[in-house]
């Protein structure tokens, strides 16, 4: 290909991913902006950028703190837990179905990526009574497990993928060295499949930390309530837009932050082929 013509390719395929990247930051920032903004600058001034710099809607925010603070309290209990529970079981199970054959595993793999085609309101009902008779609702765990339910067949898929494209010799190597099967899951296998248990971390943080229909049907409690269905707590007779966006802007600030740590290795996992599998 000439030089001017992949120049030429260069920057279109520059300018269309420029062009996706606003439209996904353009209401996030849209978002943040409103959050500095006046309730009539709002509704009756609708602008881009605040006119007057307001914190305003944070001061609302924050004089109802210690409720709030709990709020974050709760997501952050929930998602650290389920996500470290997912890390351990996705890692373990994968590590089976990779090299730990035995008879009915592609049937029962087959089974846990089934779970994925059903929608959460469809299963929602019988975890919502499983829970109510074992008096699991308006607690931590009832909120972790049905979480759990939801990232872990996608993190299994991630997980074995990686440990099938692990070389055997390794393992066999450590087996002569007198290792375990755990021994070398742990000091072998898992280290080497730490860009995949960044995908995992990563995506399962996301799908915790922003779920909203599970914990609005079995979190009723303020105390046990998280920041997702907290926000709908905002609305009075009319929203107030401008609190709201100050307490999403808030809630945006972890998820970034996960992002912003791990990107360089997500991008590595999924580049090497994590997901694949």
């Amino acid at each position: 290909m000439p030089r001017k013509q992949k120049l030429s390719t260069e920057i279109l395929v520059f300018i269309a991913l420029l062009a996706v990247s606003l439209i996904f930051l353009f209401p996030i920032v849209f978002c943040v902006f409103t959050s500095f903004k006046e309730s009539t600058e709002i509704i009756k001034d609708i602008t881009f950028v605040p006119r007057k710099w307001s914190m305003v809607n944070y001061d609302y925010v924050f004089a109802r703190g210690a409720k709030y603070l709990k709020y974050y309290l709760n997501t952050i209990i929930i998602t650290v837990s389920s996500v470290a529970i997912t890390l351990f079981l996705s890692s373990l199970a994968g590590y089976a179905f990779a090299k730990l054959p035995f008879k009915g595993s592609k049937l029962l793999l087959g089974a846990i990526l089934f779970v994925l085609a059903f929608p959460l309101a469809a299963i929602l009902i019988p975890i919502y009574m499983m829970e109510y008779k074992l008096g699991l609702i308006n607690s931590y765990i009832g909120l972790i497990l049905p979480n759990l339910l939801c990232v872990l067949p996608f993190s299994i898929f991630i997980m074995r993928g990686t440990f099938i494209d692990q070389p055997q010799e390794l393992e066999d190597s450590a087996e002569i060295d007198g290792c375990s099967v755990l021994q070398s899951w742990w000091h072998i296998m898992l280290p080497m499949a730490q860009n995949a248990l960044i995908i995992v971390l990563v995506s399962g943080f996301y799908n915790v930390w922003g779920e909203y229909t599970i914990s609005k049907t079995l979190a009723t409690k303020d105390s046990i309530m998280p920041i997702s269905v907290a926000l709908t707590l905002l609305k009075s007779e009319d929203w107030n837009y401008g609190v709201l966006a100050a307490a999403i802007t808030m809630s945006l600030i972890p998820p970034i932050v996960v992002f912003a740590i791990f990107q360089n290795r997500l991008v590595e996992g999924m580049a090497s082929g994590a997901i694949k599998g």
